[in-house]
């Protein structure tokens, strides 16, 4: 896949100082040409990857799936981006618009399919679910913070190859479970838990920009990785991190130690996807770049 980013890494176990350049596609002028619309079935909490040919009206095309602008690339199947379907989807299809100007191209029909869910009783402290008024004024400014920054991924891939489970660990929890904490609050677990003695080392799933290494009041210890294109990793309940805000990450990088930091019931890693504002499992992540290779 050709993408038009160049990057400098410079980096070490002990997550010292990074530094990227990146620099902006080279745009060349080409005539619209006619665009075959195919066709993609997702399911609530998924993601599918769409290609469509490479109309080089330069950089004023927009990508409208359901009337929403999504952030696309250019790479070696044309035009690309990957589409995610929210949890509480409506389950209707609908189709992706290339639009340039007054022109639209039908790219892609999205089939939009059922999906089940299982249901978990849980039992934490009281304090972690009906927060005390200091919490709760700590819980609304992280909340600013983070809201900041799933709004500033690039519009191009920080990454060149597919997406990987960030531990090897038996799945605790499954995305998309409904949950009910101590028989009085209910919530949806938009994440994966995965089994994870305290210590356990925990690698990123992919390349990116560290934007989140901090304490925060509901994930304890935790990493967000920005990849671009709006797609965010994050890693919640870990007892160090070994990354600060600001550094650029490979690929399999340790990023910190799993622990029982945050809303837990034991130790064990919270791993979430985060798709221009859906929370989406993350095996289909996984899935969806998988033809990237390793």
């Amino acid at each position: 896949m050709k993408l038009f980013l160049i990057a400098i890494l410079v980096l070490s176990s002990c997550a010292s100082k990074k530094v990227i350049k990146i620099e902006a596609p080279v745009v060349e002028q080409k005539k619209i040409t006619k665009v075959e619309t195919k066709n993609y079935v997702v399911r609530p909490g998924e993601l599918v990857f769409i290609s469509f040919s490479d109309l080089r009206e330069g950089n004023n095309g927009k990508l409208l799936c359901k009337g929403k602008s999504i952030p696309y690339y250019r790479g070696q199947n044309g035009l690309e981006a990957f589409v995610a379907e929210t949890y509480f989807s409506k389950l209707k299809g609908y189709h992706c618009i290339f639009k340039v100007g007054k022109k639209e191209h039908l790219v892609a029909h999205i089939e939009v399919k059922d999906k089940s869910f299982p249901s978990e009783r849980l039992r934490v402290a009281k304090k972690k679910i009906f927060p005390p008024k200091k919490a709760l004024i700590r819980i609304r400014k992280e909340q600013k913070f983070l809201n900041k920054n799933y709004r500033s991924s690039p519009k191009y891939p920080l990454f060149v190859k597919a997406f990987k489970k960030p531990l090897d660990s038996f799945v605790t929890s499954i995305y998309g479970s409904k949950r009910l904490y101590n028989n009085k609050k209910q919530s949806q677990h938009l994440g994966t838990d995965y089994r994870a003695a305290v210590g356990t080392p925990i690698y990123s799933a992919n390349s990116g920009k560290v934007v989140v290494g901090r304490d925060l009041y509901y994930t304890g210890n935790t990493v967000t990785l920005d990849h671009g294109l709006s797609i965010f990793t994050i890693y919640g309940h870990m007892s160090k991190l070994n990354v600060v805000e600001g550094d650029y990450v490979p690929k399999g990088a340790l990023i910190g130690w799993a622990g029982a930091t945050g809303r837990v019931t034991g130790p064990h890693l919270h791993w979430g996807v985060k798709v221009y504002g859906n929370w989406i499992e993350g095996d289909s992540l996984v899935d969806a770049t998988s033809w990237l290779g390793e």
